[in-house]
């Protein structure tokens, strides 16, 4: 099947030579009387001339620049071209040798023999030649940036995965720890822990390998981290998870909250106070903003010693949502708090 741009270049090019044919002939439109002075002997020998120079126009630019322009000396590239053209003025000359004898007679009165039979030629022939190159050049110029785009693309493919390959095992070593200090207390909640662990495994193994998730999906994933998280709560305390319920079913990027909410329970626990953490959902006009305030209890680190996980974050967050995000991290005396903005397209 041909494509839509694949015609209207076949008819651009069509056109093109038709208005090239044409060219000689406006002049009748303007003097008709002279239309009974009619050559046909030219209109026979100039539409030779308009097939060969298009031939030689599609041979180049199809042929001979693609195999031999990028040719370290270019000698192939340049002596084809010179074939061609002693073709051309060969063909010039059998034009000129079988004419008719007046037009003969004509070429030897006014003294044109070698304007005619090299000078035209050449100049036409390079013209040609140097039209199909340059738009062979202008070719193979959007085909590097296409493959550039796409060398890019990949690139950027294989960054997100090990991104998301070093956000993963993190992940599941903390939540594994979690699951062994409830078993070692003995504790009747470690079966849930596991089922737990296993619904977020599944999510992360199975739902996340393409580019985008449902927003609900996410949802509920973090809704079962946070639940696997406060079954090793110390002391009760203060546990906020509200998503508003005007949130549209947006496409999202997985895995992209996941850090805050870890490093929320991380640092917004302890053995002797009451955490107080709290995560919000609400929607904006573009998108989402999401909420993230807890209580800084493990006081062995501040907002600029994250560690890979805010570094992992920020980068991916550049990749996929390039000025479609705002991601604010401040530390207000005891409460570490996050806000982040994205701007979504609705599904």
């Amino acid at each position: 099947m041909f494509t839509l741009t694949f015609v209207k270049q076949y008819l651009s090019h069509l056109i093109t030579w038709l208005i090239l044919f044409l060219l000689p002939f406006i002049g009748y439109l303007y003097e008709p009387k002279k239309i009974s002075d009619f050559n046909f002997y030219f209109v026979k020998t100039h539409f030779l001339n308009i097939l060969f120079i298009a031939t030689s126009f599609y041979l180049n630019i199809y042929f001979i620049a693609p195999k031999y322009f990028f040719d370290k000396k270019r000698i192939k590239f340049t002596v084809l071209i010179f074939i061609l053209l002693s073709i051309y003025i060969f063909f010039n000359y059998l034009t000129i040798h079988f004419s008719p004898v007046e037009e003969f007679k004509r070429f030897e009165e006014q003294n044109i023999f070698f304007i005619r039979l090299v000078i035209g030629p050449t100049i036409i022939f390079l013209l040609c030649i140097l039209t199909s190159t340059m738009l062979f050049l202008y070719e193979e110029q959007a085909k590097q940036k296409e493959l550039n785009k796409l060398i890019e693309l990949e690139k950027t493919a294989a960054e997100l995965s090990m991104l998301k390959l070093q956000i993963s095992p993190h992940f599941l070593f903390n939540t594994l720890n979690n699951i062994r200090w409830l078993i070692r207390k003995k504790s009747d909640l470690s079966e849930e822990s596991v089922m737990k662990l296993s619904e977020i495994l599944r999510y992360i193994l199975y739902e996340v390998e393409g580019n985008k998730v449902e927003f609900s999906r996410e949802m509920e994933h973090l809704k079962n981290f946070i639940e696997l998280q406060t079954l090793r709560l110390p002391i009760e305390g203060n546990v906020v998870f509200k998503v508003d319920e005007n949130i549209n079913n947006f496409l999202i990027e997985p895995l992209l909250f996941i850090h805050f909410v870890e490093n929320a329970f991380k640092y917004g626990i302890d053995s002797k106070n009451a955490p107080d953490i709290a995560f919000e959902f609400l929607k904006t006009p573009k998108g989402i903003l999401f909420n993230s305030k807890n209580k800084i209890l493990l006081k062995q680190t501040t907002i600029h010693h994250e560690g890979i996980g805010l570094t992992n974050i920020q980068r991916r967050l550049e990749l996929l949502y390039p000025n479609r995000h705002e991601l604010t991290i401040n530390q207000i005396d005891d409460y570490f708090q996050v806000k982040l903005k994205l701007i979504l397209d609705e599904n």
